[in-house]
């Protein structure tokens, strides 16, 4: 309708008509191109905002792990730190008062306390995965975002490399200790203990034993270290979480 009305005009030689039809075409396209423009903004904070809503949802979850894991691998330091000091004492004099034997039975229960590091986010990999990250307004975020990812990398694959050392400290503990090898050596590497069995802890041997010393420094180094780590991821974590609540909704 609108060309047959343009075409009438120009047989007419009426070209203000047609310059009134041509600023109409031109507003109309204008028009068009931001209602299409602004829809599309509209999907994508829509977009952004389902993944920012995700992403705090299960950095809650990773935090919480995070601090758990913090929480787990002090106490475990401490708990070291308390029986090699102990041992030093009874070095000094062994005429010393000794705690009772269920006190170092705890102690000992929980210095190889641990958890696993986090992994990187689902919902990031997903994101990085279908371009989603590009919907996010804060550049800091999606920084963040990439560096937790990298470092949640490193600190798996140096758990996997102290695991072992872990491992190896924990098995000559309980093999002195406990006077007996483990039922389960396997089952060892993921408990939240030393299988000790507080009837069978020989606390003598605790005392003199000159390789306990060695075994609970090996065991010191791997809880610092996964202590360590932890911290760190737990730091980004938090960092990323304030990000998200300063992100705009």
């Amino acid at each position: 309708m609108l060309f047959r009305r343009v075409k009438k005009h120009v047989n007419d030689h009426d070209w203000f008509a047609v310059w009134v039809d041509f600023v109409i075409v031109v507003i109309g396209v204008f028009i068009g191109l931001q209602v299409a423009n602004w829809n599309e903004a509209r999907q994508e904070r829509q977009r952004a905002s389902y993944y920012v809503d995700r992403l705090d949802r299960e950095f809650d979850v990773i935090r919480e792990r995070l601090q758990g894991g913090v929480d787990v691998f002090g106490n475990a330091v401490a708990q070291i730190d308390w029986l090699q000091q102990l041992r030093r004492d009874y070095a000094a004099n062994s005429n010393i008062d000794l705690p009772d034997r269920t006190v170092v039975f705890e102690a000992l229960s929980q210095v190889g306390s641990g958890r696993i590091p986090a992994t990187s986010p689902a919902t990031f990999q997903e994101m990085l995965a279908s371009g989603a990250l590009e919907s996010l307004s804060s550049d800091e975020l999606r920084q963040a975002l990439y560096e937790f990812d990298e470092f949640a990398g490193v600190a798996r694959a140096a758990w996997a490399s102290i695991r072992q050392q872990h491992y190896d400290a924990s098995v000559a503990l309980v093999i002195i200790v406990d006077s007996r090898p483990p039922k389960d050596l396997a089952g060892l590497l993921d408990s939240t203990d030393l299988g000790l069995e507080m009837v069978n802890v020989d606390i003598e041997t605790f005392l003199n034993d000159p390789a306990i010393g060695g075994h609970l420094n090996n065991m010191m180094q791997a809880q610092v270290n996964q202590y360590t780590l932890v911290g760190r991821q737990l730091q980004l974590a938090e960092r990323i979480e304030s990000l998200i609540q300063a992100a705009p909704q």
